[in-house]
């Protein structure tokens, strides 16, 4: 990835490979959903981990070792999946893991 895509203006009607400044500045705070808790266990506070879409209707996952860990709800779950679509590359950072709970921070790699 070359080349500063910053200073992008004008209206977005959908994100393009390279991404708009809206897509690299995403971020998602949220717990996820249906987590795995034996995949859980071998998760720690401070991972960067993986953020798939399944297919261009989501659902959007969260992996470890290529495992699934968890699925991503969000308010933004719909401009999340355009901006994968669009060619945005995503990673999950654990928050905190309290019992079966585990918060993540969603961003592009820029």
């Amino acid at each position: 990835m070359s080349g500063d895509h910053s200073g992008i203006g004008g209206e977005m009607p959908r994100p393009v490979k390279g991404g708009f400044d809206v897509c690299l500045n995403l971020v998602v705070n949220t717990n996820l959903a249906s987590v795995v808790e034996e995949v859980l266990d071998k998760t720690e506070e401070g991972d960067i981990l993986p953020v798939e879409a399944q297919s261009v209707d989501g659902p959007v996952v969260v992996l470890k070792d290529g495992e699934l860990l968890g699925t991503v709800l969000s308010s933004h779950l719909v401009q999340l999946l355009n901006c994968m679509n669009g060619g945005t590359n995503y990673v999950a950072e654990v928050i905190k893991i309290e019992d079966a709970i585990c918060q993540v921070k969603i961003s592009a790699v820029k």
